[in-house]
C-alpha cells in the first residue's frame, strides 16, 4: 500500500491541508511507516492526479476532494479516505487510517468532501 496525502509544507509531520490537486506538497507513505514528502510538479488538474496514480499510489486521505480527480482516482482503483475536520497531521492520519476511523469517499458520499 502507498498512501499519498495533500499537505501545508515540506517538512516532518506537516498538517494535511484542505485543497487537493493544488496542494503544493504530497505526503507519500508506505506499508513499512517511512513518509516522504515530495513536491507537486503541477498546479493542479489532472496531471496531479495522473502524477499520484503514476508514482504508485494506492490509497488518498484527504479532507477535500474535486469531482474530476475523485472519478480519475476512483476509476484507477484508488481508495480515497477522510480523516475528519481541522487540525491533522500526517501521523495522525495515518493512524486513524490503520485504526478504521477514516471513512470512505465513494459516489454515493463524495459530494459532502467537495468546496462549493
Amino acid at each position: 500500500m502507498l498512501i499519498a496525502m495533500p499537505v501545508k509544507m515540506n517538512r516532518e509531520n506537516p498538517p494535511l491541508t484542505t485543497v487537493f490537486g493544488k496542494a503544493k506538497w504530497f505526503a507519500f507513505a508506505d506499508e513499512g511507516g517511512t513518509v516522504e514528502i515530495r513536491e507537486n510538479p503541477y498546479a493542479g488538474g489532472p496531471k496531479t492526479v495522473v502524477w499520484l496514480i503514476d508514482n504508485g499510489v494506492d490509497t488518498i486521505i484527504t479532507q477535500h476532494i474535486g469531482g474530476n480527480p475523485f472519478m480519475i482516482l476512483k476509476n484507477a482503483g484508488v481508495r480515497l479516505h477522510y480523516p475528519g475536520e481541522g487540525r491533522i497531521v500526517v501521523s495522525e492520519a495515518i493512524e486513524k487510517l490503520k485504526n478504521g476511523q477514516c471513512e470512505e469517499i465513494d459516489t454515493d458520499n463524495v459530494m459532502r468532501f467537495m468546496h462549493h
